[in-house]
């Protein structure tokens, strides 16, 4: 029998076919199913280990990255410098290190503000439709006639070079990639069952969007997001590369690139290294959001 409910108290309405919000359970599960895949595993274990070595920066490099002058200049990698010096004589495994902060920075930031833009934009072409979603499909449609790297390299020279700018930048090249995705799985989410009955019982336009679809399309945005942040480390590397990202002399690992065209046959170690870096986060990056989008795949077991 069940107990008496308390005089005044109220129970949230739940609209039927609306699935139990995500908790420990999944989480549990997405784990698990990320470690028995041998790309999830290696994507999650690399994004892991860059991000400690980012965040331990200061404690694990071996010597100050801008130090001039740690060895000779373009020493051969030692046991004193794994990755040997550069034309300065500055660590260069000290420099890929602090590098990784940069990387992850613009990564993270930047696929963060390509959601907080694309996200609202998706839905609201979503759910109003007609003029409103013409208008906001024409102006994805402008941002896509422009090659990426064309395109960021316009808005960071328009806005200036440093980091805040090519997170702008990055940003704004996915947004509407962002945008288009939300957009096709609101869409989808519109023509469910708990929806017509969401508003029904009177639930409004933004109660429905925050309270049922959001949670449901989020799978599809987070695998989005691994596939941005991927992105952007290219793009980052690529804007450095040229000169258009962060100033000498913080350490880039594109502008240690670009720093060591000049001497590659004499040290290829200055490019060896930096490029490794950025092939390995971006292959983790990459493996991950393959592992996430078959771990969130509710059809399969």
């Amino acid at each position: 029998m069940n107990a008496a409910r308390p005089r005044g108290e109220r129970v949230a309405a739940r609209v039927p076919g609306t699935p139990v919000p995500a908790g420990p359970g999944l989480l549990a599960r997405t784990g698990r199913k990320l470690i028995r895949d041998r790309g999830g595993a290696f994507g999650l274990g690399v994004t892991i280990m860059l991000l400690l070595v980012a965040l331990a920066a200061p404690l694990i490099a071996p010597y100050d990255p801008f130090e001039i002058g740690a060895d000779i200049p373009l020493a051969a990698p030692s046991a004193a410098h794994p990755f040997g010096t550069d034309e300065l004589g500055r660590d260069v495994l000290s420099r890929i290190i602090f590098g990784a902060q940069i990387s992850l920075s613009v990564a993270l930031l930047s696929g963060l503000a390509s959601l907080v833009a694309g996200v609202p934009l998706g839905v609201i072409a979503a759910f109003r439709r007609g003029a409103v979603d013409a208008a906001i499909g024409s102006l994805f449609d402008t941002i896509f006639a422009f090659p990426a790297v064309l395109l960021g390299i316009a808005l960071v020279a328009l806005l200036g070079s440093g980091i805040p700018n090519v997170v702008l930048a990055v940003a704004a090249i996915n947004v509407p990639t962002v945008g288009r995705l939300t957009r096709v799985a609101v869409q989808t989410q519109l023509a469910q069952d708990y929806v017509e009955a969401a508003r029904a019982i009177g639930a409004n336009g933004p109660e429905i969007a925050v309270r049922h679809v959001l949670p449901n399309i989020a799978p599809p945005l987070l695998v989005q997001t691994t596939v941005t942040m991927a992105g952007a480390v290219l793009l980052e590397a690529a804007f450095s590369f040229l000169g258009l990202g962060s100033r000498p002399p913080t350490p880039s690992w594109g502008a240690m690139l670009d720093g060591g065209r000049a001497f590659l046959a004499a040290a290829p170690w200055l490019g060896i290294f930096p490029g490794l870096a950025i092939s390995l986060m971006v292959l983790g990056l990459n493996s991950l959001g393959d592992a996430l989008q078959a771990a969130l795949d509710p059809r399969r077991p």
